[in-house]
């Protein structure tokens, strides 16, 4: 039995730092319990691995963690490096705790290839399990990715860029040849690594879209074109109700020039959202009609959605009823036919009944129609006959059940639709004044993507050799001790540090 005792700093649901003491007995072979001041805290079975924590990053989600759905207090913090107690070996640690990652049986969602979505996972640092705030972890085996060749500043960067490049890959597969110009708002901790991302991506896929970065702090000009970006949008007024003048910043051009707001309207093909701001959404819809990829998880909420948090993290897309809406499908091995939510409340046009009827006829869908109590009820009954606990597709023409489909119990983390699945807005929409909904039924297509696969991450940047190095030279600017880590994250917030990390020294 291995046994370790250690003060560590929790977050609390008023922003606050405070000290507890945490115990962890028990081994790889048997399980773990976990004592917080003494008492119960959590009981782990087998398949944990005792590790040391080396360094924490201090990402946006952890800036917002008071805002999310999960209880507080906890040692938060899911950008770790750290290293196997006995051996020393390093690794980066996949945040999703699954069955699957401790060797157990797989579960319907893992099954179909979505493990990270499994409705009995933990979450390093985020729920329940204590992050890499704390100077040791107890992460599940097969989260464990070795750094290899990996220094320790590339290795602490590995989660957020992986899950930029997941969010690159879900976008641009779908529609990459065809995109001529990509935005990215919020370009900081996050959003500078899908500039990165972006240029990775269309440098080794052979493309030639321009990514363009919008910022509202002009010291951040020079980091986004370091970054990737070919040109640098600076607007003091970003996301406020009127912008106005700005200036334009572009590579190996030393003067900047002016530029006008006005000029950007619906002027890309895609935009990312990675501001963490509540007019992200808003700012999103002003510059393109056509994608929006939300990477934003601040718990808040915009333009009348409540829980567009959630809609990121079960990856959830939001389109319109068009009739290629099958043919949408990604990251999930799909069971035919498909099945779809259809509210009672909602009012079809002649051609959208027609669609469904068609597709239902051809056996390609299965369609449920009632409310959403109603249809949360089917999913437990026999009569409903799909993979998963969930419909693949909902049909809805409000914003509050919109809302309602991805949260029907706000005390329970379980959408009506499955994850990586799309809720679908008929033109009847149009009916209720929303600018979110009428851009949808415009045509636009809001997709969202949250974590991304390590293992792939990690190989495709040991054959760029360099690349995240050279990232985290201009991303990281200032590094903690543990020891001060309340100072570290009041620092995080600071619009001059882009990125700071928490390191903990041998004791």
């Amino acid at each position: 039995m291995i046994e370790v005792r250690f003060t560590a700093y929790e977050y609390n649901s008023n922003d606050s730092f405070s000290n507890s003491v945490y115990e962890m007995k028990g081994s790889e072979e048997s399980g773990w319990q976990i004592l917080r001041n003494s008492s119960p805290y959590l009981e782990l079975g087998k398949g944990y691995r005792l590790l040391k924590t080396e360094l924490c990053g201090i990402c946006s989600t952890d800036l917002d963690r008071r805002f999310l759905p999960f209880a507080l207090p906890q040692i938060i913090g899911h950008e770790v490096v750290a290293s196997d107690y006995l051996t020393g070996k390093k690794y980066v640690l996949e945040i999703n705790d699954t069955v699957v990652s401790k060797g157990e049986e797989a579960d319907p969602f893992c099954k179909v290839g979505i493990p990270t979505h499994s409705p009995t996972r933990m979450v390093l640092g985020i729920d329940r399990l204590p992050g890499g705030f704390g100077p040791y972890i107890l992460a599940p085996k097969g989260n464990l990715v070795e750094t290899k060749q990996l220094e320790d500043m590339e290795a602490v960067l590995l989660e957020p860029f992986a899950a930029s490049l997941h969010g690159v890959e879900v976008s641009l597969g779908r529609a990459g040849a065809n995109l001529k110009r990509i935005a990215v708002l919020g370009p900081r901790r996050l959003g500078s690594l899908v500039i990165a991302a972006l240029d990775l991506y269309r440098k080794r896929n052979n493309l030639n879209y321009e990514i363009v970065s919008f910022i509202r702090h002009q010291n951040l000009a020079d980091l986004s074109l370091r970054m990737g970006a070919d040109q640098v949008l600076y607007f003091s007024d970003l996301g406020e109700e009127k912008v106005g003048e700005g200036l334009l910043f572009q590579k190996n051009v030393g003067t900047p020039t002016a530029a006008s707001w006005l000029d950007y309207k619906h002027s890309f093909d895609l935009v990312f959202d990675t501001t963490g701001s509540v007019s992200g959404l808003g700012t999103s819809i002003y510059l393109t009609q056509k994608e929006i990829h939300r990477k934003t998880t601040n718990g808040q909420a915009s333009l009348g959605i409540a829980h567009l948090t959630e809609l990121v993290v079960d990856e959830i897309s939001v389109t319109n009823l068009r009739s290629d809406f099958l043919d949408l499908v990604w990251g999930i091995e799909v069971t035919s036919p498909a099945w779809v939510f259809v509210s009672s409340s909602v009012s079809l046009n002649k051609e959208e009944r027609e669609l469904l009827e068609d597709l239902e006829k051809k056996d390609k869908i299965r369609i449920f129609t009632g409310s959403i109590e109603e249809g949360t009820r089917f999913l437990g009954s026999k009569e409903f006959g799909g993979t998963l606990p969930r419909f693949d597709f909902a049909i809805v023409d409000s914003s509050s059940e919109l809302d309602l489909v991805i949260r029907p119990d706000v005390k329970e983390e379980k959408s009506l639709v499955r994850p990586r699945g799309f809720i679908l807005i008929p033109k009847s929409a149009e009916q209720e004044s929303n600018l979110f909904l009428d851009w949808i039924v415009g045509g636009g297509i809001l997709s969202t993507s949250r974590c991304g696969d390590f293992a792939h991450t990690r190989e495709l940047l040991l054959s760029e050799p360099g690349f995240l190095k050279s990232v985290s030279e201009n991303l990281i600017s200032k590094e903690f001790d543990s020891r001060s880590i309340p100072e570290a994250y009041t620092d995080a917030r600071k619009p001059e540090n882009i990125k700071v990390v928490v390191r903990h020294k041998a004791s």
